[in-house]
């Protein structure tokens, strides 16, 4: 058994079994899904000798605008070395979305007017770490079942170029 990192953080085992059937030798690679569970894709092969492998394929839960929603706001929010700092801010983020106070969508909580300035005006290029945190702070939210990932609902910015996190308006 082979495990494997791919770059959008999904890790794959990959099972090679050999199946004897008529004096002939086949290999059929299983890959399935070790560090969540998310919905997945059934993609069916056959060999020539009619034996059949299904591949699950992991489907993110999020969609691609929502992922680049939250990239383009750390972008406008957050220096690009302040991993913390991103890591909150997508926190602030998703607890709006979890919270009965704000809009019920990660689209709706980043357009909401005078919500996330970031959003709208970006002072930077979006980097590899922003996908790389958003990613890992979508992760972790679906794995606790869309619940808050702590209790920041609120940010400002602050000195040393970090933002000042709170509950509480």
């Amino acid at each position: 058994m082979f495990q494997f990192l791919f770059l959008w953080q999904l890790q794959l085992s990959i099972e090679i079994k050999a199946i004897a059937k008529n004096k002939a030798v086949v290999a059929c690679i299983a890959l399935s899904v070790i560090s969540y569970q998310p919905a997945t894709a059934d993609v069916r092969t056959k060999t020539s000798d009619d034996i059949e492998c299904i591949v699950k394929v992991a489907q993110p839960q999020w969609s691609k605008e929502e992922l680049h929603a939250i990239t383009k706001t750390l972008a406008g929010e957050c220096y690009d070395n302040k991993e913390l700092d991103k890591r909150q801010v997508c926190e602030v983020i998703l607890n709006r979305v979890s919270s009965n106070q704000f809009a019920n969508t990660i689209l709706g909580v980043l357009t909401t007017p005078g919500a996330f300035k970031g959003y709208w005006r970006q002072s930077r290029p979006i980097s590899e770490n922003d996908y790389a945190v958003a990613k890992q702070a979508l992760q972790d939210w679906y794995d606790g079942g869309c619940k808050p990932l702590s209790e920041w609902l609120f940010f400002s910015e602050g000195s040393k170029q970090e933002n000042v996190f709170r509950s509480k308006y």
